[in-house]
């Protein structure tokens, strides 16, 4: 399966650098004119299935792609960003004021944390992992978009890289980023590598 990894459009929670998680935010002015330069960037690019999480700021770039492409556009909730708790809503500084000890310690092992009332990463690992499953068997041969989050491509990444979770910073993309992957089955394990095509319509027109 050749899968397209993107990061929605920026929101204005982005722009303030706040935490967002899943707090169904819409995109920003910039985030729809990037939506927009990314469905034309991709407008002929052979797609088969277009997958969104169900969050609006990723429909809203899922369907600027879509615009170009005469093909299903199917929604997934386990391509949701990861639940961040009380976390969500607050800027960087609020959260470092606040919790400046569970944030040391989830930028440190952020697998041994878990921030109140949100998911661990082990848990957001697992429903990706669920549905890189169902997709695969579902269209192994497939060119298959999804439009999602920064923290479920990280978490994509590490998984097919069999690279350490607790690093999955390293993974991080920009709004309105594409990351292609080759997933393919060795045994009865999903692994991939990073294709060719990386691209980031971020820019403002």
């Amino acid at each position: 399966m050749r899968l397209l990894l993107i990061r929605h459009g920026a929101t204005l929670d982005n722009e303030q650098k706040r935490y967002i998680g899943q707090t169904d935010v819409m995109l920003s002015p910039q985030g729809a004119q990037q939506a927009a330069r990314l469905g034309a960037v991709l407008a002929h690019e052979a797609i088969d299935i277009i997958v969104t999480s169900d969050l609006q700021r990723a429909r809203a770039t899922a369907g600027a792609i879509a615009h170009y492409h005469a093909v299903p556009l199917e929604e997934d909730s386990d391509l949701r960003e990861i639940a961040r708790g009380v976390w969500e809503g607050a800027t960087y500084n609020e959260v470092r004021e606040r919790y400046a000890d569970l944030l040391a310690r989830w930028r440190r092992t952020p697998v041994e944390c878990q921030i109140p009332g949100g998911e661990t990463l082990v848990q957001l690992r697992n429903r990706v992992v669920r549905a890189l499953e169902r997709w695969y068997i579902h269209a192994p041969e497939a060119t298959v978009v999804w439009v999602t989050h920064a923290g479920v491509i990280q978490v994509v990444l590490c998984h097919l890289l069999k690279t350490d979770l607790n690093a999955w910073r390293q993974f991080y993309r920009d709004n309105a980023s594409v990351t292609e992957v080759v997933v393919d089955r060795v045994g009865e394990v999903l692994v991939g590598s990073i294709g060719p095509v990386s691209l980031d319509c971020s820019c403002k027109l």
